[in-house]
């Protein structure tokens, strides 16, 4: 079986880093290294992971002053690894026990597999709400991969060494949405599959206090990952054109509403309508009405049932 390294990127968590770094030494299939790398952390994030280190000697720590942002973290974290297959781990999130063991299943099953995520339990720690996501698509998403974001964040994927070289490390450019557009570089130069049942616990918020500039953030880098990738967008042909950019403005307009800017939501939805009118468009539009704490109860509701598979389809 192939080496497994294992990189997290953090700054300023030494509160809650270990419990990241205890879920992956509880894995099944145990890895081969874990490297922190500490984006200019300024409290005692380097003692809590020497501490750690005492008793794992594959924990190695990694650490630069001053900070620069996650996607530099993690590609030095990827110039340092040594293994043949390379995961992810924010700092806030934690793996299930049996993660690495399911998806080394999927690889060593298929070689031409080149990237395997899966699903994870979403938490919600203000409102108490969790869901699940779930995976669809697996083969070749050369072109899906442009309508769907579907591998989800670092923390649900592994990818062999091989297709990084191919693909190319994660984007400087990118202030946000820096995970999708290296999936998309994967996915143009290998094949993907999945862990249907869910392999982390992915913390978030309900809470709508992120700060206007992390949505214009999320604007321009949606708007440059589409510029960036014109030329492999285009060779699919107008329709597919037009219903890339229908969803570059719904998935803005639902940033909008999870940061609590619901004029803004409007307008983008409005301005997917324009292009094609569509159902999604319209539940934009009609969710921008309600807090976005509800909007993630029905959610989970809807992940629960049969429904969410004709509504997610919605957005294909």
């Amino acid at each position: 079986m192939g080496k497994i390294s294992v990189i997290i990127p953090t700054h300023d968590r030494a509160d809650i880093l270990p419990r990241a770094i205890k879920s992956v030494q509880k894995q099944t299939r145990p890895v081969d290294e874990i490297i922190v790398v500490s984006d200019g952390s300024t409290d005692n994030t380097e003692e809590v992971v020497e501490e750690l280190a005492k008793n794992d000697e594959r924990i190695r720590l990694i650490a630069y002053y001053p900070g620069h942002n996650g996607n530099y973290a993690r590609n030095r974290g990827i110039e340092a690894a040594t293994g043949e297959f390379i995961a992810f781990l924010d700092d806030d999130d934690e793996w299930l026990p049996r993660k690495t063991e399911l998806q080394m299943d999927l690889f060593e099953k298929d070689p031409e597999v080149g990237l395997v995520y899966s699903s994870q339990n979403c938490i919600y720690l203000d409102s108490g709400i969790t869901y699940q996501t779930q995976p669809m698509w697996r083969g070749d998403l050369s072109k899906r991969i442009f309508i769907r974001g579907e591998m989800g964040t670092p923390s649900q994927v592994m990818v062999r060494r091989s297709v990084l070289e191919q693909a190319g490390p994660f984007d400087l450019e990118l202030t946000a949405l820096q995970d999708y557009d290296l999936w998309i570089r994967c996915c143009l130069v290998t094949r993907v599959d999945f862990v249907p049942e869910p392999c982390i616990n992915y913390y978030n918020s309900a809470k709508t206090n992120q700060v206007s500039a992390n949505t214009e953030n999320y604007i321009r880098s949606r708007l440059y990952i589409r510029e960036k990738y014109r030329n492999e967008i285009a060779k699919f042909g107008k329709d597919f054109e037009d219903k890339v950019d229908i969803i570059v403005q719904n998935r803005i307009a639902e940033r909008c509403l999870r940061n609590g800017e619901k004029g803004k939501a409007r307008r983008h939805a409005v301005e997917a309508w324009k292009i094609k009118p569509t159902k999604v468009s319209i539940l934009l539009i009609a969710a921008s009405l309600f807090p976005y704490s509800v909007i993630v109860k029905v959610r989970s509701g809807i992940k629960s049932r049969n429904l969410y598979w004709r509504i997610k389809n919605m957005w294909s």
